[in-house]
């Protein structure tokens, strides 16, 4: 944020004074109150004469803006009136104001069907864009959201000056910016969609192709989704020349599309402007969109940004970031990679683990030495050979010399190195390629083989003095119900070098963040409530129910909506729990959301389900005893409840248990509240659909 004066740029201060003036010019023209701007630049810890230091803070801005004219002789204003204070400035003198008033007009332009004007405008538009804004206020809340907001509108100036220029015969101007805005936001369709369509007409089909398959295996590694109706269409009509790909047809959002791409359908003529998230419009978000609304994880955020400012300290760290899908892990990390990416220097290396039986021992370890070694080829040269060659039958291109560590045959051979000396030459490799300061993120790593977990602690000791951060992410069920990696976790956590943040379900004020940055203002507070309620504080429920809700819905529509995707996603979660705790989940999910303690036990034991799995499926979070009435066991979340008792038929044990307690095979319970409490679930929720 600069202030730029005719001698000169004009020096602002400390951060937070900074911080002050930009919380006013994000509001120019608008009356802050002093509580509000407390709040935002102090967020939770205020100092004990907060309103005494703001109150400084604001007379020497006054002081340093008002004698000072802009360029042109404009003058920045700043006043108090109740209950706070504003500052008053002319559209024409703030870069922020003008971009988005330019953009405003192209949109308007492009609706009109005036694409030569579209183009004009939105083109002055995006040259005003010299960086990301509030760069020199991150950490601060309202800053960080602000930069959210320019950069959406930002985009959709990107890809509405591309529909112009496809209408003018222009792709070629544009193709290289599509390139690299398709290629920072690859879950954003339309652009990808754009992309395709700019390559084919530049005669570049293969590569058109090649970015469809990119986006396929992107969106099934990521999300487990697949690519939206209108990729496919266009895919098909570039495999088979379809003449309408020399026109640009309009992207539109189709109901039911997978959950977690962003999406954007065009306005009709008379609707509004299409405005960024915050204001109006109903854009539909990702959590794994770095374009979506951050909301809930300050916290989580900040002590990641610690332990890497740790590894620039050569005081390596690791981190085990732990939560349940859906809950934000990806998103957080993108937020975080934004952070230390900004330091010189920081290599950033993020290493996804499949989901895959067959995976070969120490995979996730391989790939990152694979891609360090890419990175630093000079580093690998320097390794001992001695390391290169315990590693060789694992990196083959780690080898010393050609002919080194391989059999007659040209295979790489076992160098014969026990467990101990394999691990060692492994960290010894990671850490020589992390001179620099790094971060290296493991992704989902609940499917990571044995091998790999044993190797998890050895190098989280031995990265206690390099420059290295390591995060490692995983699903809170495999995590607590593995022994194996139980017993990981448990040594990791031993290491002073070492810490877990988990995270836990959005607060009901971040679900109302969400909900509002996605359909504005002015939602009432009973449907933000009705959907915390019913996705359980998961963003990636919330997002999913948003996009499956029609604009004008009610409270009441929420509270059986189970839309068509989530259902299939979490069908596909459950698939991979243990049989004996999801026979429980079956149960409890007959019984209904009240059930009683002890019954799912009698139920689950007709058929000789393991006793233990009601606690795993509690450790693992995927049901909850409630506090204040331990006797009462419910699913976290209501949408996983409602999934699996849908998928029930009345042939499956669950269903006969219940039946049998109906029929009183089974006797009641010590305590006849308990038992009489059973009776009544029973008559309701015997029927699988509920």
């Amino acid at each position: 944020m600069t202030v730029r004066l005719p001698e000169g740029p004009l020096e602002l201060g400390p951060p937070r004074r900074r911080a002050v003036l930009a919380l006013l010019l994000i509001n120019a023209g608008k009356v802050v109150s002093i509580s509000s701007m407390i709040r935002s630049i102090w967020e939770t810890d205020p100092p004990d004469h907060a309103v005494a230091t703001l109150q400084s803070y604001v007379s020497r801005l006054r002081r340093l803006i008002a004698t000072r004219p802009l360029y042109g002789g404009a003058a920045l204003q700043l006043d108090y009136r109740s209950p706070g204070y504003v500052l008053d400035a002319t559209p024409d003198d703030v870069d922020v104001m003008r971009f988005e008033r330019i953009v405003h007009q192209g949109l308007v332009a492009q609706r009109r069907g005036e694409p030569p004007e579209a183009f004009v405008l939105l083109s002055e538009a995006l040259r005003l864009w010299a960086a990301p804004p509030f760069e020199d206020l991150v950490g601060y809340e309202f800053a960080d959201q602000e930069a959210g907001r320019l950069d959406h509108l930002r985009l959709t100036a990107v890809e509405t000056r591309a529909e112009a220029a496809f209408a003018l015969g222009r792709s070629e101007e544009v193709l290289p910016e599509l390139e690299s805005e398709a290629t920072r936001h690859p879950m954003r369709e339309r652009l990808v969609y754009q992309l395709m369509r700019a390559q084919y007409r530049n005669g570049r089909q293969a590569d058109a192709l090649r970015r469809f398959e990119y986006t396929r295996q992107y969106l099934a590694d990521e999300l487990g989704a697949d690519v939206g109706p209108e990729l496919r269409r266009v895919h098909e009509e570039i495999l088979r020349h379809d003449p309408s790909l020399t026109f640009l047809t309009p992207f539109r959002h189709s109901p039911g599309t997978p959950l977690g791409v962003a999406r954007f359908a065009e306005r009709p003529p008379t609707a509004e402007p299409y405005v960024v998230a915050g204001q109006r419009g109903t854009p539909r978000q990702s959590p794994h969109d770095d374009s979506a609304v951050f909301a809930g994880r300050r916290s989580e955020l900040r002590r990641l940004l610690a332990a890497a400012e740790a590894g620039h300290r050569g005081d390596g760290r690791t981190v085990l970031l732990v939560g349940e899908a859906g809950l934000g892990k990806t998103r957080l990390l993108q937020e975080f990679g934004r952070r230390p990416g900004q330091e010189s220097g920081t290599d950033v290396i993020t290493v996804h683990c499949p989901q895959c039986d067959d995976m070969p021992a120490y995979w996730p370890w391989t790939q990152a030495l694979r891609r360090m070694a890419a990175r630093r080829p000079e580093a690998v040269e320097a390794l001992p050979d001695s390391i290169r060659r315990v590693l060789a039958p694992l990196v083959p291109e780690l080898a010393p010399h050609q002919d080194a560590g391989r059999g007659a045959d040209g295979r790489p051979q076992p160098s014969g190195a026990g467990r101990f000396e394999f691990h060692d030459a492994l960290s010894q490799a990671l850490l020589a390629l992390t001179r620099r300061p790094s971060v290296l993120v493991l992704e989902d790593f609940q499917w990571a083989d044995a091998a790999s977990l044993s190797l998890l602690t050895f190098l989280a000791r031995q990265s206690a003095g390099s420059p290295l951060l390591l995060v490692v992410t995983s699903r809170t069920f495999r995590l607590a119900d593995d022994p194996g990696f139980r017993a990981t976790r448990a040594s990791v956590l031993q290491l002073h070098n070492a810490e877990e943040i988990r995270l836990g379900a959005l607060a009901p004020q971040d679900t109302r963040q969400i909900v509002t940055a996605a359909r504005g203002p002015d939602v009432p507070a009973d449907l933000c409530a009705a959907l915390h309620e019913r996705s359980g504080g998961n963003p990636y429920f919330l997002l999913g129910l948003m996009e499956a809700l029609p604009d004008g819905s009610t409270a009441e529509e929420v509270r059986d909506l189970v839309p068509a995707v989530i259902r299939e996603v979490i069908i596909q979660r459950l698939s991979a729990l243990p049989a004996d705790v999801l026979a429980v989940l079956n149960t409890y999910a007959v019984l209904g959301p009240d059930s009683v303690h002890g019954a799912g036990e009698d139920v689950a034991s007709g058929d000789r389900v393991a006793s233990d799995a009601a606690r795993r499926a509690v450790r693992g979070g995927l049901l909850a005893v409630a506090g204040s009435a331990p006797e009462r066991v419910d699913f976290v979340h209501p949408l996983v409840r409602d999934v699996v008792r849908q998928e029930l038929t009345p042939a499956e044990p669950a269903c006969r248990g219940v039946c049998s307690l109906a029929a009183g095979a089974i006797a009641p319970g010590p305590v006849p509240e308990a038992a009489e409490r059973r009776e009544q679930h029973i008559a309701l929720r015997a029927v699988p659909s509920g």
